[in-house]
Formats: structure tokens, C-alpha cells, sequence
């Protein structure tokens, strides 16, 4: 993992060196994660485009879109808006995983975003609005998929509350009421999540299969963003 350094966003996170169970790691500069790019100088979006990182899958909603727009949803990129669930704050802590699930079950939406990822002519940037949640989840399946160890999956996952505790007291001072634990990324939330998955699919490629993706999506995802 490295985070690319800009001033106005926080938790953008290449998935670089990652080994996996086979002793291959994810590609320089290939995959993204980050929160929402709302403002970027002229010089932090040069430096994408340098690095060939010109697709853009932006995971909110149209009302959250609206209120912020990506600064990179212009003709420098390809942007996608794929709209996934999991925008809404849960009620209690333990419905995190569960809420994390209910984003995974959501065939179609999931379907799309990695046949985009896998179909992709460029490297990939993938956000949500604080690049941890909707992210989160998409980044556990990338990992699963390219075999990756779940006790890195969950240190990746952890890693996003270091980088957003600013924003996140911001938030909870505009929103007293709120519970604290909004906003939090404990290794216990994807922890949990995993087991609820391997509870439910049992196998990644179950999942695929579940997800009606082609036969040779894992293999062909691998070559792509393994070296």
C-alpha cells in the first residue's frame, strides 16, 4: 500500500505490492482507492494522468453527486457513476458487516464494476465519498480475486480511518446526535464481513459464478493486475 499525496484528499491508496498467496504482487499504479476527489491542483491530476490513471469509477449517488461533483468527472478521464448501496449510515455498529453484505449481494451493480475493472484501457480509480465503505467492500472482492491474505484485506480496511479522522470529527461536530462509531474502520468490521461472505459463498469462485461473470474472469483479472 502507498498513499498518493494530495492536499485536499486524504485516503487516496494505491493497492501497489500486495503479495499474494502465490507470491505475485498487484501491479505498480494499476488500482486506486480513494475518497471522494473533490478538489485536486493542476499538478495532483497531472500526476494521474502521467501514470496512465484515467479511469474514474465514482460508487455514489446521484443526489451525492450532485452536491459534490468529482473533480475528475471531466474529457481528461473516463468517468463511470456506478451507484452501489451502502450510503446511508447504519443504526447500530453491529449491522456494519451485514450492511457491507448487502452491497456484495447486489449482482448486477458488482457485475459492473468488475467487468469495468477488468475491461478497463487504463489504470483505475475507484471512489466513494470518504473511501471507505462502498470502497472498502469493492477493494475486499479485488483482493479476494487476486488472492490476496485476508489478514492484508483487513489492514488495508483499517487503514482508511487514519487518513479521515479529520474529516470524520468534522462530521460528528455537524452531527451530534449521530453514533460515534460512524465513520470508523475497525479490523473488526471486515473481519466479520469476510466471515459473513465465506459463511455465504464459501469460495470467491462461487461468488463469481454467482455474479454470472465469464468463466475465465479470475484468470483473466489476475493477468491483468498481478506481476
Amino acid at each position: 500500500m502507498r498513499r498518493i499525496i494530495n492536499e485536499f484528499v486524504s485516503n487516496m491508496r494505491l493497492l501497489d505490492g500486495y503479495i499474494n498467496k502465490e507470491n505475485k504482487q498487484i501491479k505498480s499504479m494499476s488500482l486506486i482507492r480513494s475518497n471522494l476527489p473533490f478538489k485536486m491542483s493542476e499538478t495532483e491530476i497531472n500526476y494521474l494522468l502521467t501514470n496512465n490513471i484515467k479511469t474514474i469509477i465514482d460508487f455514489r449517488t446521484s443526489d451525492e453527486i450532485n452536491r459534490k461533483p468529482s473533480i475528475l468527472n471531466n474529457n481528461k478521464f473516463n468517468y463511470y457513476n456506478i451507484s452501489l448501496k451502502g450510503h446511508k449510515c447504519p443504526k447500530y455498529e453491529k449491522d456494519i458487516p451485514s450492511g457491507y453484505i448487502e452491497i456484495i449481494d447486489d449482482k448486477e451493480k458488482i457485475k459492473e464494476v468488475l467487468m469495468l475493472i477488468l475491461n478497463s484501457k487504463t489504470n483505475v480509480l475507484y471512489h466513494c465519498t470518504s473511501g471507505k465503505d462502498r470502497t472498502g467492500v469493492i477493494t475486499m472482492l479485488i483482493m479476494l480475486i487476486l488472492n490476496c491474505y485476508e489478514k492484508d484485506i483487513i489492514a488495508d480496511y483499517s487503514l482508511s480511518y487514519s487518513y479521515i479522522y479529520d474529516d470524520i470529527e468534522k462530521f460528528h461536530e455537524l452531527n451530534p446526535k449521530l453514533p460515534k462509531f460512524i465513520g470508523d474502520s475497525k479490523p473488526s468490521y471486515m473481519l466479520k464481513t469476510l466471515k459473513l461472505f465465506f459463511d455465504k459463498y464459501k469460495t470467491i469462485d462461487n461468488y463469481l459464478n454467482y455474479l454470472d461473470l465469464p468463466s475465465n474472469f479470475k484468470e483473466e483479472f489476475q493477468k491483468k493486475y498481478l506481476d
